[in-house]
């Protein structure tokens, strides 16, 4: 039989499994994979942070073997497959907002053992837009501004990614005739640094949210991707050709911002003012746009498939040239019949309530 061993870093986060059934007089093993999401606390600084995930990739790596893929049991259940060759790198990209529960026993595929030792490897890796803070003890004021507040949750989770969570989150490996072997990495972390980051953040005269990403040492246009902008002033801020992907901008004041080829796939702007917003050739798919106002917005060439647009303000907004296809409207303010119409032959779908 083989061996079988999983290293799982922050298991209240990610706990991952690997079993294996030998096929009857075959060379040939069943696996199966069991993954659990849930949030977990860390301490850091004097204080501690909660966090969780709403992504990550799943990448298998075989030595000494065949792999062939189970029909798609994984992916119905969380995540979408992209693989190039099996035997070499097969990826699940997981992207569910947030990861959590119980995936128990799902069947990968079936290993052929073509040579000993064999060695299956599957490990699961994030970046920092798949990490967000739920919650945070002892770091700093509560009495700071939501531009203050964004900048510095977005500087832990990228301390955090690079110092805690590289090169993997959880690693489960199946060796036959061999031994399981886990890297051990040493990842080097300044924490006066990031406290005195903090800090300056917190006290700062400005609150301009350019500055105080400058003073964290944030590309605005990267390092922001996934994060938690909740209520952020982002007003006429250059956020041209910007990775927001999956960003949560509940109620912030974008208007006048330039979000020209901006990836804002999967944000949350419900609520949110994008009055005068520059979105030409923007990807706003699957975006929750609800209640959020696009009054005199330039929306040319954006792709809006899949958004929630119910009960947004479209008055004087440009949407020649959008792609609207399977966008949700319903009561909006300033849309006129002509407009209605139009957009329903191009693929929309209204649900006036």
């Amino acid at each position: 039989m083989p061996l079988l061993e999983s290293e799982n870093k922050y298991p209240d986060c990610l706990s991952m499994k690997l079993d294996a059934i030998p096929v009857t007089d075959k060379q040939e093993l069943e696996l199966y994979l069991t993954l659990e999401f849930n949030q977990q606390w860390e301490s850091l600084l004097g204080g501690r942070v909660k966090f969780g995930l709403k992504g990550g990739e799943l990448k298998l790596k075989i030595e000494g073997g065949e792999f062939s893929l189970a029909s798609g049991e994984l992916s119905d259940a969380f995540c979408q497959v992209t693989t190039n060759d099996l035997n070499e790198n097969s990826v699940w990209v997981f992207a569910v907002n947030p990861l959590k529960g119980l995936l128990h026993q799902v069947k990968l595929g079936t290993l052929k053992v073509t040579e000993k030792p064999c060695r299956f490897a599957a490990r699961f890796e994030v970046s920092p837009p798949d990490v967000y803070l739920t919650d945070a003890e002892g770091l700093w004021r509560y009495d700071i501004s939501p531009n203050q507040h964004a900048v510095i949750e977005r500087k832990l989770v990228v301390f955090l990614d690079s110092a805690k969570l590289q090169p993997y989150l959880s690693q489960a490996q199946l060796c036959y005739e061999c031994s399981p072997s886990f890297s051990a990495v040493e990842n080097s972390s300044n924490l006066e640094q990031l406290q005195e980051l903090i800090h300056q953040i917190s006290e700062a005269k400005t609150n301009d949210f350019l500055e105080l990403a400058q003073i964290a040492a944030l590309d605005l246009t990267r390092d922001f991707a996934g994060g938690n902008l909740l209520g952020a002033n982002l007003s006429k801020v250059d956020l041209s050709g910007a990775n927001l992907c999956r960003t949560n901008l509940r109620g912030a004041d974008l208007t006048d911002a330039d979000l020209s080829e901006a990836n804002l796939s999967g944000a949350i702007l419900s609520g949110a003012d994008l009055s005068g917003a520059y979105l030409e050739n923007a990807d706003l798919s699957f975006t929750d746009l609800h209640r959020a106002s696009l009054a005199l917005a330039n929306l040319g060439g954006a792709d809006l498939s899949g958004a929630n647009l119910r009960e947004t303000n479209l008055s004087n907004a440009n949407l020649s040239g959008a792609n609207v296809k399977s966008a949700q409207f319903g009561n909006n303010p300033g849309l006129s019949l002509e407009l209605k119409q139009n957009l329903r032959q191009r693929g929309a779908i209204f649900e006036d309530l």
